[in-house]
C-alpha cells in the first residue's frame, strides 16, 4: 500500500526537524557558556546553590569595623539585595524558577555543567515546541519545519540559548503552554498540562502570566477544562508566593522591588520603531507578515485568535519598558511572543497559498516553503556575522570563571576586592571579601582603608575596561598585578594618597 503524500510530507518534515535538532545540538556543545557570570547569570547560579541547602538567605562577608547596616549595598554582589530581617544577610532578586530548574541538572551534571545541560534541553524543547505549534494550528509539516529552522536560525534565541538566562526556558514554558491549551479541546488531560506549564514559566519568569491570556482563548469557556488549569497553575503561583514571603517578607514583593518606575508610556513609540527595525533582523521578515493572519480569521478562528492574543499581549507589555529598546539583545524579553510571530507569519502565507492553489493551478506552490526558508533564515544568517555577540556571548561568560581561578592561585586568602561587574561571579567562586567600588564614596573609602590596615590584609581591584576609571576615584596608589583577557587586577597600596592613573 502507497503512504499518502501527506503523511510521506509530515514524515519528511519530522526527518528535517531531528537534523535541525542535531545540527544545533552541535553548534550549542562547541559555543554555549551557561556559567555564573555576569549580575543575571551568576545571580541564578547563587540563588541554586542556596536553594541546594535548603535556604533563601546568603551570608555577607563584612569587615569588622564596617556594619553592613551602615552602608547597606558596600558588601552586596550583583544579583543579591540586603534581607529585610537581618544585618549581614543577603536574598537573591531574581525569580526562583531557572534556579530551582538548575538544582535538578547539577545532580545530573554537576554544577560545572548544570547550566549548559540545562540550557541545551531548553534550547531544543523550544526548537521542537514550535514545530508543534505549527502542526496544532493547522500548518503541513513542511510548513512547520521552516518555522522550527526560522527560530533555530535567529540570532536572538542563539544568544540567549549560550548563557545562564531565563529568556529560552521562559519561551520554551510558554509554547509548551499554549501548544496543550490548544490540544485540550480533544483531550481534557491537556488542560492540566498547560496549568503546570504555566506555573513553571511563571515561576522562571513572572511576566509569564501574559501567557494565560492566550491559553484561555484556546482552552475557551469549558469549566472544566478552566478548572484543570487553574489545578495545574496554582501550586506553581504558592511556591512562588512562599518563597517571596520567605526572601523579602511578603507574598506579593519580588527581589525587583517596585518595578513601576521601569515602565513609562513615553517610551512606547521610539519601542515600536525599534521592534519593526529589529524583529525582521533578528526572528527574520515572516514576523512582518504575522499581521496578516487576521485576514484568515473566518477559516481558522481559534488558531489566529490565539496567535493574535499572544503576540499582543507581551509586545504590548514590554513597549513601555526602560530597558527594551537599549540594544537588540534586550528584545531577549518578548522571546516568549517569539514562537507566535513566527507561526502567525507563516499561517498567512500558507493560507493565501491554499486560496491561490483554489482558484488556480500553481506549480510552483510545493517550492514555496522552500523558498520562504532560504529566504528567512538568509536574513538572520546575514546578522549573526555583524552581531558578534550572538554567537560569542557564551565563551565571554566562561572569562569569570577564568578570572576567579587566578585570583584563588594569586592573590592571599585573606584578600579584600574592590568589584562590581564580577561580584557576582566571585562571590559564587571565592570566598574574598568583596567590597562594590560604586559605593565607596571618600568617606568609606577612608573606613575602609582603616580596617584593612589595622587587619592587615592586602586591597585588589578587579575591574574591567570599563570600569578602569575608578581606580582614580579611589584613594592609594594602584598596580597592576595581573590580566586575565581584558580583565585587570590592581594591588592598592596605601602610602600615596593620590591614585595613580591605570
Amino acid at each position: 500500500m502507497n503512504t499518502p503524500a501527506p503523511q510521506k510530507a509530515f514524515s519528511g518534515s519530522l526527518l528535517g526537524l531531528a537534523a535541525i535538532l542535531a545540527a544545533y545540538a552541535i553548534l550549542l556543545f562547541i559555543l554555549i557558556g551557561a556559567v555564573p557570570g555576569g549580575s543575571d547569570n551568576s545571580g541564578y547560579f547563587n540563588e541554586a546553590r542556596l536553594f541546594a541547602r535548603g535556604t533563601i538567605h546568603a551570608p555577607m562577608r563584612t569587615l569588622a569595623g564596617i556594619p553592613a547596616r551602615d552602608v547597606p549595598y558596600l558588601y552586596v554582589p550583583l544579583g543579591f539585595k540586603p534581607a529585610v530581617d537581618a544585618d549581614s544577610s543577603l536574598v537573591p532578586t531574581y525569580p526562583p524558577g531557572l534556579p530551582l530548574l538548575l538544582v535538578p541538572a547539577a545532580r545530573i551534571a554537576g554544577w560545572q555543567h548544570a547550566g549548559d545541560l540545562l540550557l541545551l534541553l531548553h534550547s531544543l524543547a523550544g526548537i521542537a515546541l514550535i514545530f508543534a505549534l505549527a502542526s496544532t494550528c493547522g500548518l503541513s509539516g513542511p510548513w512547520a519545519l521552516v518555522g522550527a529552522a526560522i527560530l533555530a536560525a535567529s540570532p536572538l534565541y542563539l544568544f540567549a540559548s549560550l548563557q545562564a538566562l531565563s529568556d529560552v526556558p521562559a519561551t520554551v514554558w510558554a509554547t509548551a503552554a499554549v501548544v496543550a491549551a490548544l490540544r485540550s479541546r480533544d483531550r481534557r488531560g491537556w488542560a492540566l498540562a498547560s496549568g503546570v506549564c504555566i506555573a513553571v514559566g511563571f515561576l522562571v519568569r513572572p511576566s509569564n502570566f501574559l501567557v494565560a491570556f492566550p491559553v484561555l482563548v484556546a482552552v475557551g469557556m469549558s469549566p472544566k477544562r478552566l478548572l484543570l488549569v487553574a489545578v495545574g497553575s496554582l501550586p506553581g503561583i504558592a511556591a512562588w508566593m512562599a518563597i517571596n514571603t520567605t526572601a523579602y517578607g511578603h507574598p506579593l514583593l519580588s527581589g525587583y522591588g517596585a518595578i513601576g518606575d521601569e515602565f513609562h508610556r513615553a517610551l512606547v513609540s521610539g519601542t515600536l520603531h525599534f521592534y519593526l527595525k529589529w524583529l525582521p533582523l533578528l526572528l527574520s521578515p515572516v514576523v512582518l507578515l504575522s499581521p496578516a493572519v487576521l485576514a484568515f480569521f473566518r477559516a481558522r478562528p481559534r488558531s489566529v485568535a490565539v496567535l493574535v492574543t499572544w503576540s499582543i499581549a507581551f509586545l504590548a507589555f514590554y513597549s513601555p519598558y526602560r530597558w527594551t529598546h537599549e540594544q537588540w539583545w534586550f528584545l531577549r524579553f518578548i522571546l516568549p511572543a517569539a514562537p507566535a510571530l513566527i507561526v502567525a507569519g507563516l499561517a498567512a502565507v500558507s493560507l493565501w497559498l491554499e486560496g491561490l492553489e483554489r482558484r488556480y493551478t500553481v506549480p510552483w506552490a510545493g517550492l514555496l516553503p522552500a523558498l520562504v526558508l532560504v529566504a528567512a533564515v538568509g536574513v538572520e544568517a546575514s546578522q549573526t556575522g555583524p552581531l558578534r555577540e550572538a554567537w560569542a556571548i557564551g565563551h565571554g561568560e566562561r572569562k569569570y570563571g577564568r578570572v576567579s581561578d587566578w585570583l584563588v592561585a594569586h592573590l592571599p586568602k585573606d584578600s579584600v576586592l574592590v568589584v562590581s561587574q564580577s561580584s557576582g561571579a566571585l562571590y559564587y567562586f571565592t570566598d574574598f571579601t568583596l567590597l562594590r567600588h560604586d559605593q565607596m564614596s571618600p568617606s568609606v573609602s577612608e573606613r575602609v582603608r582603616t580596617c584593612v590596615q589595622s587587619s592587615k590584609r592586602g586591597l585588589y581591584a578587579v575591574l574591567w575596561p570599563f570600569e578602569i576609571e575608578v581606580l582614580g576615584k579611589l584613594p592609594g596608589t594602584w598596580t597592576q598585578v595581573g590580566r586575565i583577557d581584558d580583565v585587570t587586577v590592581w594591588r592598592c597600596d596605601w602610602e600615596s594618597h593620590g591614585a595613580a592613573a591605570p
